[in-house]
């Protein structure tokens, strides 16, 4: 019996000195796993690569994006090579991460030259500058520069390294010290469906008054602000479009005819662009330029009002006639994949040039947005309140709703980024 419990004690004591070893190995190997993968990883951001076309300027030139016009948006300092993909008669072209970008043909050298190129391209996030912003060459304050950037705009970021954020110029990595930027929130979008004079205002639900609406539209004339289109949204969330800081998306579900009545001329004196989200079904419902009358049923555009307000109005989804709810849920989430793109279809019939849906009620499901991704829409609207940002998917973009319940500061709070959450 004796012999048996030593044999026992002298097993249990081989198992604990086995697994002891077996650990301290997987131990080491998992260090060094680690270790290789950190590696491999800081190995896959960059490469050396001999490029065909490198620019290298004899002195410091502007950096211009293309849109209405020429917009400049940063430096390229003298004796920093970037690679350019083309180039016209007067510029240059090159890449600021997804971003084509020009610089003026003037004092430069273009020829064939190793880098040490960038190769991570993902979007990650963007960020504000404050002022005028170095981006250097390294991820050191030592190190020379390579651009500066402009402030006030949202640059879009590919990667960070602890202080660090990394944009990607003409192929290279340049680096931004962390403290000289904000990180972007997000874009405002602000939600309106019906607005009317205080006088006659029975509810303040869905409504925002039109003294109240004047007094916003007027805060961002003043303080410079720039509407965007859907596009521009889009591009701004894909990493292709830097903005201004001063940025707001202007929406509007329903298509309301309050909204020609009292929103339309507001918006024009001030040169601003909104969306309008149209329930197409319930265009049919009058002909021609309808009258207004504030006081009884509400009514809708008409066809002939999308042709007369398409200079101030762009024209996306709202659904044909999935606008209603069944037990306090949309009706579209009852409804099949393919249903809700036979909608969808018809609805845009009437808005061919959309690229966003707005989702009823903010109701939407993965059939919702399947269907959306199917008829060609890009962008998906919700009523769940926050920025529009990089971190969401494209088609669950966060909205501001803006009604009478709203105080004008709750306003200038969403519009100046600077709305916090718990």
């Amino acid at each position: 019996m004796k012999k048996i419990y030593m044999n026992g004690l002298l097993l249990v004591g081989l198992i604990i000195l086995i697994i002891g070893i077996n650990a301290k190995w997987n131990s080491s190997v998992g260090d060094s796993n680690k270790a290789f993968a950190q590696t491999v990883q800081k190995g896959l951001l960059v490469t050396e690569r001999e490029f065909e076309q490198v620019l290298t300027l004899q002195q410091r030139q502007p950096i211009y994006m293309k849109g209405d016009s020429f917009i400049k948006i940063g430096e390229l300092e003298a004796n920093q090579p970037v690679v350019i993909i083309g180039q016209d008669e007067a510029y240059y072209e090159l890449r600021l991460g997804k971003i084509t970008a020009f610089v003026r043909k003037e004092q430069a050298i273009v020829d064939r030259k190793k880098l040490t190129a960038f190769v991570h391209t993902e979007r990650l996030a963007a960020i504000k500058t404050l002022q005028r912003t170095i981006v250097y060459t390294e991820a050191d304050l030592q190190s020379a520069a390579l651009m500066h950037l402009e402030a006030d705009y949202r640059y879009p970021i590919v990667h960070e390294e602890k202080d660090w954020y990394i944009v990607k110029i003409g192929e290279r990595p340049g680096y931004i010290y962390k403290q000289s930027v904000t990180l972007d929130e997000g874009l405002p979008v602000l939600v309106y469906h019906h607005i009317l004079p205080k006088s006659l205002m029975e509810t303040t639900n869905s409504t925002i008054s039109l003294e109240a609406f004047e007094q916003q539209m007027n805060y961002l004339a003043d303080n410079q602000f720039k509407t965007l289109t859907t596009q521009q949204l889009y591009d701004y969330l894909e990493g292709r479009l830097i903005v201004p800081i001063h940025a707001v998306l202007i929406t509007f579900d329903d298509g309301l005819l309050s909204t020609r009545e009292y929103a339309y001329p507001i918006l024009k004196q001030y040169g601003f662009t909104a969306l309008q989200h149209i329930i197409s079904s319930r265009t049919n419902k009058a002909q021609g330029l309808q009258n207004f009358d504030a006081t009884g049923p509400l009514q809708f555009f008409t066809a002939t009002d999308l042709a007369k307000l398409a200079d101030v109005f762009q024209f996306e989804a709202h659904t044909y006639d999935l606008h209603s709810l069944h037990n306090g849920q949309g009706i579209a989430l009852e409804n099949s994949k393919e249903v809700i793109i036979m909608d969808l279809q018809r609805n845009i019939e009437q808005v061919p040039n959309a690229i966003s849906l707005a989702y009823p009620y903010g109701h939407y499901n993965e059939q919702f947005i399947a269907a959306a991704k199917e008829v060609g829409l890009l962008i998906g609207f919700t009523t769940k309140e926050g920025y529009a940002n990089m971190s969401s998917s494209n088609y669950e973009v966060n909205r501001f709703g803006m009604t009478e319940k709203r105080s004008f500061e709750h306003f200038t709070t969403y519009v100046n980024g600077e709305m916090m959450w718990p």
